[in-house]
Formats: C-alpha cells, structure tokens, sequence
C-alpha cells in the first residue's frame, strides 16, 4: 500500500459491494428453481472476487479496510447462500450446518486474534482461501445438483482439519512483529 491515504469508498471496494450484494440475486434465482442461471451468477461471483483485487492493484486503493471488506463480503455471500441452499433443499443440512459452524468458529477465532494483536487485521490464511475455495465449489455442486451429499462429506472433513490449523496459527503461536 502506498503512504497516502486511501478512502473507504474507492473502485475496489465497490466491486467487493456488488460481489456481496450479489447474495440477493442469486437467492432469486434458486427461489425460482434456476439453477442454470444461479449456477452462471456464482460463476461471475467467483470472477469479481479476484477482479477486487486486481482493481486495489491498478488504481493503487489497497487498504487495511478492503482486505477485512473482502473477508466480510465472502462470509456474507457464502455463509448466506449455503443458508438459502440447505433451507431450499439443494444443499445436505446437517453438513450445511457443520460447515456453517466452522465458518463462526473461524469468525471467532480471527476476533481473538485480532485482540491479540491489538487492532483489526484480516488474519492472511491459505488455508482459509481454500475453504472458501472449498466452500464456492460445494456451493457449485448444489446448484447443479452434482453429488451433494459425496462432496460435502469429503469437503466438510477437509474444512474441519483447514479451520483446526487456522485456530492453531491464531490462537497458540506467535504474533508476527
């Protein structure tokens, strides 16, 4: 990030909005029984979650709020499409249920972390990428109705050992200086 000050509203975060917004949208298209179109719309999702990014890049507005918007932004979209999912059926409950409680575990566990350090910080975890990774296919195969129940079960173990590192890295070791 460069030395000058970078406002709130500027090109990436109003992507990052719009990817949040989103939920709306797609919540339309699986109310309506679209899974055509809301399987296309969470590709375009998948899409903006890296244009934000790439715009913070190219017209120099990285900020410290961005990086936590866009962790905040994901949360919304995703924890609230696997609810819209598992309460429309397309998506196994209990596994839904399970994934949705690893994501407030993992909430938790960044809000003591950021206790610990002593101001708000979007924890940096490639392991947490691969969870929403993890949880925008899982999402993918709901949509399309593709082997839910297989998928969610492998996914979800996965996620249980991803979060339990995280928790580890946040919680016991070190704060970086």
């Amino acid at each position: 990030m460069s030395e000058r000050q970078v406002g709130v509203i500027n090109p990436a975060n109003a992507v990052t909005l719009t990817r949040a917004l989103a939920l709306f949208p797609l919540w339309y298209c699986i109310d309506q029984g679209w899974r055509d179109y809301a399987f296309i719309a969470m590709i375009v999702t998948g899409f903006m979650d890296q244009l934000d990014g790439l715009v913070a890049r190219v017209f120099d507005c990285r900020s410290a709020f961005g990086e936590l918007f866009d962790a905040i932004a994901d949360g919304f979209l995703y924890g609230g499409l696997l609810i819209v999912l598992v309460a429309y059926g397309w998506a196994p409950q209990e596994w839904g249920i399970a994934i949705l409680a690893l994501g407030a575990w993992n909430v938790i566990n960044r809000m003591i972390y950021a206790r610990r350090v002593g101001r708000a910080v979007n924890f940096r975890s490639v392991a947490m990428e691969r969870f929403t990774g993890n949880l925008a296919f899982l999402i993918g195969f709901a949509m399309t109705g593709f082997e839910t129940d297989y998928y969610y079960a492998v996914c979800g173990c996965i996620m249980i050992l991803i979060v339990a590192h995280d928790a580890k890295r946040m919680l016991l070791d070190p704060v970086p200086a």
